[in-house]
């Protein structure tokens, strides 16, 4: 997916940020063109996803909701990607500002100027926490389920 923008003074319109406020989903915006691939950006949504707002994460890169998760490898993924300045979607264990497991299910699409120059990063985010959670409840429901049957035709036998 490629998007074609211009990169503008003051980084983002007031009407585009009131649009992008309004979305269920986080959105976020890193800047290549410093060091680390700092967030510039981010929506009212990742701040609710998230906990940190935008005064705390502007400025840091995304990363920093990994803690000491760095083994994954939706990370390894998004490396390939930004160095192919390729578009990419992974799931990812992030950690909220309380310290809470969140499965974050992101997109992470290069834009490009009418040059084809790399202006930002636009990254995503949909927090897939409660859908992971109920399946790994249904699992261990199946698990126990299992194992009282099997129990049960131990007795009889």
């Amino acid at each position: 997916m490629t998007f074609l923008v211009e990169k503008e003074i003051g980084l983002i319109p007031l009407i585009l940020t009131n649009i992008l406020d309004s979305c269920v989903n986080g959105i976020s915006l890193a800047d290549p063109d410093q060091a680390d691939l700092p967030l510039v950006y981010v929506n009212k949504a990742f701040e609710k996803i998230t906990g940190y707002s935008s005064d705390e994460a502007i400025g840091k890169n995304c990363r920093f909701m990994q803690r000491n998760e760095r083994e994954q490898v939706g990370i390894e993924k998004i490396k390939e990607a930004i160095r192919k300045k390729e578009s990419v979607e992974v799931i990812l264990r992030n950690f909220r500002k309380n310290g809470e497991l969140f499965y974050n299910h992101l997109l992470i699409s290069p834009l490009f100027d009418s040059t084809g120059s790399l202006l930002y990063y636009l990254g995503i985010q949909y927090d897939l926490s409660s859908q992971i959670n109920a399946k790994e409840e249904i699992r261990k429901l199946k698990e126990s389920l299992v194992e009282k049957v099997t129990r049960e035709l131990n007795i009889k036998t």
